[in-house]
């Protein structure tokens, strides 16, 4: 049987208290199949500074794939203005993730934003492409900002699709089928 400490002051445990960042994490993400192989993916996501080539989220991108690195992003959510960034390589596994924290609101909403490839076949890959949120704002953010993430996920997956069958193509690959 637990023991449990007397209410000090009249006040009662309400349970668990959230992190120091404030509320649990709130993720956003899009997640797509697609039929190239993934070392052409990788290819794509591990240039930073040639998303601004395909990256419609991105148009504006430097840094180099490497755990501690600095980047520099011109964010384009669609419907909203530009923000720079300048986040911080987190984690990444070559073929797999790619995984960077950044912050906004004055360090108010932290967030872990991911590129993930799951290898489903030689040529079939998922892309997971989001955000977990996590502070004080955070919640208030995605209320205001949940669609515009959105759509910039979506918006990035289908143009890295575009773009890795045209490389597949151009290299003798199968392009992917149309969906």
């Amino acid at each position: 049987m637990a023991i449990r400490p007397p209410p000090m002051f009249g006040m009662k445990s309400r349970g668990p208290r959230p992190s120091a960042g404030g509320a649990a994490p709130l993720k956003v993400e899009h997640r797509i199949g697609v039929q190239v192989p993934p070392e052409i993916l990788w290819e794509l996501l591990s240039d930073v500074d040639g998303w601004s080539a395909w990256n419609p989220l991105y148009p504006k991108s430097r840094g180099e794939i490497r755990i501690g690195a600095p980047l520099e992003l011109t964010e384009a959510l669609p419907g909203r203005t530009t923000r720079e960034a300048r986040p911080v390589m987190l984690d990444w596994v070559p073929l797999e993730q790619i995984h960077w924290r950044d912050s906004r609101s004055d360090g108010w909403v932290k967030s872990v934003r991911f590129i993930e490839v799951d290898i489903v076949s030689a040529t079939g890959c998922i892309v997971s492409n989001g955000e977990v949120f996590t502070g004080l704002l955070a919640k208030r953010h995605l209320k205001a900002n949940r669609t515009a993430h959105l759509d910039g996920f979506r918006a990035m997956n289908e143009a890295l699709i575009d773009r890795a069958g045209q490389l597949w193509a151009e290299r003798g690959g199968a392009p992917p089928e149309a969906p």
